[in-house]
């Protein structure tokens, strides 16, 4: 649907303004279908790292507990060896292969249980190394969202809030600090608020940006190149990511932009104040897992 959507916007805006070529509507359309893949990606590793790193934690426990049941088999096997020999002392005709049997027992006990050390030692360390990886991340983590925090200290309590969940910092803006109602041109005090983000962003080059466009369940009532709120949303994320890389050294491969329409409310759709609460915009900064993924896949 977003695709569609996507496609309507594009072929009417080439309609209406004569101006943009073919080649250029399949290249907005291909840039399009890219960033949202990068999008998905991104989300798809995020939970693949929590799986394999919940799939480690199970694999050492269940190894600690057949070292513990191999060790537990040597300790019997040497207790019948030793049994065995205060048996032969006393009794001269005792079975040789007995011995020999019980002996190579004793021996496979062994190679096995310095086997099953040895795996225990390589898991422990590679979970050792994850759990500091995973660390150091929500350290960089916390400390982002303190300085955008701190850049963004006037605008908190007037539309803005900055909030860290799962592993991500949101910087969530009211629709009243950036747009008019039902439009997308960026007003001054959103420009002052996203010139302050803008900073942060280029000096943190290690971070991925997610521009994501959020309304009400209100019908969208404008005309023009806009059809409904979904075109609202993703028009009004596109102009956050351009003013965000405007006059910047920020690496546009890092930005995406996505229109969310009415579909993902904070709030009931029922009341005033639970409508304002839904048309906003999120600017969601997510650390790179580059360290996690080389651990993992080592």
């Amino acid at each position: 649907m977003k695709k569609v959507s996507f496609l309507i916007v594009l072929s009417m805006v080439v309609f209406t303004s004569s101006c943009v070529t073919s080649k250029k509507y399949k290249e907005l359309e291909s840039r399009y279908n890219k960033l949202r893949n990068n999008y998905e990606n991104l989300d798809v590793k995020s939970k693949e790292q929590t799986n394999k790193l919940a799939q480690l934690s199970d694999d050492i426990s269940k190894l600690n507990k057949e070292l513990d049941a191999a060790k537990e088999q040597n300790r019997v096997l040497k207790k019948q060896y030793d049994d065995l020999q205060t048996m032969q002392t006393k009794l001269s005709n005792a079975s040789q292969k007995e011995m020999q049997d019980l002996l190579k027992k004793i021996q496979q006990s062994e190679e096995s249980l310095q086997q099953k050390e040895d795996e225990l030692r390589d898991k422990n360390k590679k979970y050792m190394e994850l759990q500091a990886a995973m660390e150091k991340q929500a350290d960089a983590l916390a400390m982002l969202k303190k300085k955008v925090t701190d850049a963004l200290i006037g605008f908190e309590g007037k539309g803005l809030s900055v909030i860290q969940k799962n592993g991500k910092v949101y910087v969530s803006v009211d629709e009243k600090l950036l747009f008019k109602s039902g439009k997308w041109d960026i007003e001054k005090p959103g420009l002052q608020a996203l010139a302050e983000v803008s900073k942060i962003l280029e000096q943190n080059t290690d971070i991925n940006i997610v521009v994501e466009g959020h309304t009400d369940n209100v019908k969208y009532s404008g005309t023009g190149a806009l059809s409904d709120n979904w075109d609202l949303s993703v028009k009004r994320a596109t102009t956050v990511v351009r003013t965000l890389l405007k006059n910047t050294t920020i690496d546009p491969t890092r930005i995406t932009a996505a229109g969310r329409g009415e579909f993902i409310p904070l709030d009931t759709n029922e009341t005033t104040e639970g409508k304002q609460k839904n048309r906003r915009t999120e600017i969601i900064l997510t650390p790179k897992f580059d360290e996690l993924l080389d651990i993992l896949n080592q």
